[in-house]
């Protein structure tokens, strides 16, 4: 006989097997239409009036500018807009800003962190003018560095946060205006990217422009901005195949805007950045390196000090070179080559300052010294330095003039000043000066015959 235990019930196997499948297909359903009310919940708050004003007020913030977003078209989670455009506020570093054709891709999976992310934001064209917009020094907006965790105080099941993990910017147009003339940077891609509270950006391509200055294609620059600090960390812009002028160092935005820099430039050619009147005179391609140190808001501030070098140079046209060659009766001084030219330089405002100059060619003329540049006038100290072979034909040079010997050169100071388009130099007059001095020595007997021969010899040279 069976015996059956009172209380106790046990379901078949099949019937716990019914149930398991039944709670997880129930579990997925549940998953589903959560999905589906909270994207559904999604996409009817990114359509709305709410975000568009969110996003009008965060873009804003960020800039320390009044704007807005042009009418925004959805489809999904992306994100289209012809454009934002912005003025400046108080304590903005730009005037206005207009960014066009602007692309974005909302991942909603950012809401489990409570989170508008964005991977990748596409904008076709960016604009913006640079200069005050109220009395004070330049001052950089109190906001995060970058919209990568903008937040919101909104307390809702809403995201708080936008996240912008990548940006890129097919065409940078960047304009600003100096006291001494206006610049900027057009056509120039450029890339951003969040790197926890600093960003990161890169650009190439483009070009970089300055009133009196010649155009620098942008072949790359490299940029780390947090706030208060900007960091160039590499840069390189190009005037030609050769020539090339690199950046580094950085800038303080706030506290007047600090600003240290390191150009390093090779191969460029110094005619452009002469006066005009000095271009057929001196040519050459600079090498060397500076700093600058000033402040953004005051170009007056701005000093710039450096070591430059000029390979290729070649002096003729200056009207002291032309005077030794006639005196020297050596043609080689109208032009001269020169094998070796460095100097030392400091420039602030309006002057310029330049010591330890150096300027040789070899077996002809060694110059040594400097000069200050101020107001259009020139005031200089030289030791020119010349073959002794050369002053065969001056009667008393070596005697009276270049009385000093050394490194295979006979030396004489000479003094240069005046403007400096038209400079006076006292080294002819004391040329002169010796040889009638000497002639009139020499001559035995008919001493007013020997004043004449000076003055017969002298009289082309000092016309």
């Amino acid at each position: 006989m069976q015996e059956h235990t009172s209380g106790n019930f046990e379901l078949p196997r099949r019937s716990w097997s019914r149930i398991l499948w039944v709670g997880i297909a129930a579990f997925a359903l549940l998953l589903a239409g959560t999905y589906f009310v909270s994207a559904f919940l999604l996409n009817a708050y990114l359509h709305s009036e709410a975000f568009r004003v969110f996003l009008n007020r965060k873009t804003s913030d960020f800039f320390h500018a009044n704007g807005e977003y042009m009418p925004v078209q959805w489809s999904g989670f992306s994100f289209y807009s012809d454009g934002y455009q912005a003025r400046g506020e108080a304590g903005s570093p730009f005037s206005e800003l207009r960014a066009e054709q602007i692309r974005a891709e909302f991942y909603p999976r950012g809401i489990f962190h409570r989170a508008w992310q964005i991977n990748d934001l596409q904008i076709q064209r960016l604009k913006i003018g640079f200069g005050r917009v109220s009395a004070g020094a330049v001052a950089a907006p109190e906001v995060a560095p970058f919209p990568s965790a903008v937040e919101t105080k909104q307390n809702s099941w809403v995201p708080n946060r936008l996240e912008i993990r990548h940006a890129q910017i097919q065409q940078t147009d960047l304009s600003w205006s100096f006291p001494n003339g206006d610049g900027g940077v057009r056509e120039m891609r450029v890339t951003l990217e969040p790197e926890g509270t600093a960003l990161r950006a890169s650009g190439v391509g483009g070009e970089w422009f300055q009133a009196g200055f010649p155009v620098l294609k942008i072949d790359h620059v490299k940029i780390r901005y947090q706030h208060p600090d900007l960091f160039i960390t590499d840069s390189l812009f190009k005037l030609g195949d050769s020539e090339n002028i690199g950046f580094s160092g950085q800038a303080c935005l706030d506290r007047g805007g600090i600003l240290d820099l390191r150009p390093v430039f090779n191969g460029i050619s110094i005619t452009p950045f002469l006066p005009e009147d000095w271009r057929a005179r001196l040519h050459g391609n600079a090498a060397g390196e500076a700093t600058v140190n000033g402040r953004l808001g005051d170009p007056d501030s701005i000093r710039v000090t450096g070591k430059l070098s000029l390979t290729s140079c070649q002096l003729e046209a200056l009207p002291i070179l032309d005077k030794i060659a006639s005196f020297t009766r050596t043609e080689q001084f109208r032009r001269i080559a020169l094998q070796k030219a460095t100097a030392d330089f400091s420039w602030m405002k309006s002057k310029c300052d330049v010591s330890n100059l150096v300027l040789e060619s070899q077996g002809l003329i060694r110059v040594e010294g400097g000069f200050v540049v101020e107001q259009g006038g020139i005031n200089g100290l030289f030791m020119v330095g010349v073959m002794p072979a050369c002053l065969r034909w001056l009667p008393g040079s070596q005697e009276r003039v270049f009385t000093q010997e050394r490194a295979g050169f006979v030396w004489t100071p000479v003094r240069v000043s005046g403007p400096v388009g038209a400079m006076h130099e006292d080294l002819s007059p004391r040329l002169v000066a010796a040889a009638k001095e000497q002639i009139i020595n020499n001559v035995e007997g008919n001493v007013e015959k020997g004043v004449q021969s000076a003055f017969d010899l002298l009289s082309p040279l000092v016309r």
